[in-house]
């Protein structure tokens, strides 16, 4: 099962385990929360990166999950599955993926497709980081719909 851990435990694998303890099959936890049976399955087994919102709420719904037990799953959650570079040096001591790691990350996989250069010109010394992030992207040829989750 692959996912980022929060408390020693994958979101699939916390997936896995409270339906396991609402004695339910993947196929039931699909009726009970709208989800299909694949994305059960694909979500148990770490092949969603980081699954939607409403999906996580859909869940939780369903396997009864609430206070603390309903903020750990939903924090897992976000934490989203690493890819081979968070996985080994993107994650905190904390369990957290960091952003600049991810942005590392980004920035390797799209110059061994080509990228151009980032152009700053015209920003001020201190643009905002949003700005700066519009233009990186842009440089690394992300659409702006591939960086919504899944």
């Amino acid at each position: 099962m692959g996912g980022n851990m929060v408390g020693g435990e994958t979101f699939a694998a916390m997936v896995q385990r409270w339906r396991h303890t609402a004695n339910l099959t993947q196929e039931g936890l699909a009726v009970r929360s709208g989800l299909s049976p694949r994305s059960i399955q694909n979500l148990e087994r770490g092949r969603v990166s980081r699954p939607r919102r409403a999906s996580v709420r859909l869940l939780a719904d369903a396997l009864g999950l609430a206070g603390a037990d309903r903020a750990a799953f939903v924090h897992a959650a976000r934490m989203g599955t690493p890819t081979p570079l968070t996985a080994w040096r993107g994650v905190t001591d904390s369990g957290r993926v960091t952003v600049a790691d991810n942005l590392r990350q980004l920035v390797e996989q799209a110059g061994r497709t080509g990228s151009q250069p980032v152009d700053l010109r015209g920003l001020p010394h201190n643009a905002a980081p949003d700005v700066v992030l519009e233009r990186l992207l842009t440089a690394l040829g992300v659409d702006e719909a591939e960086s919504v989750a899944v």
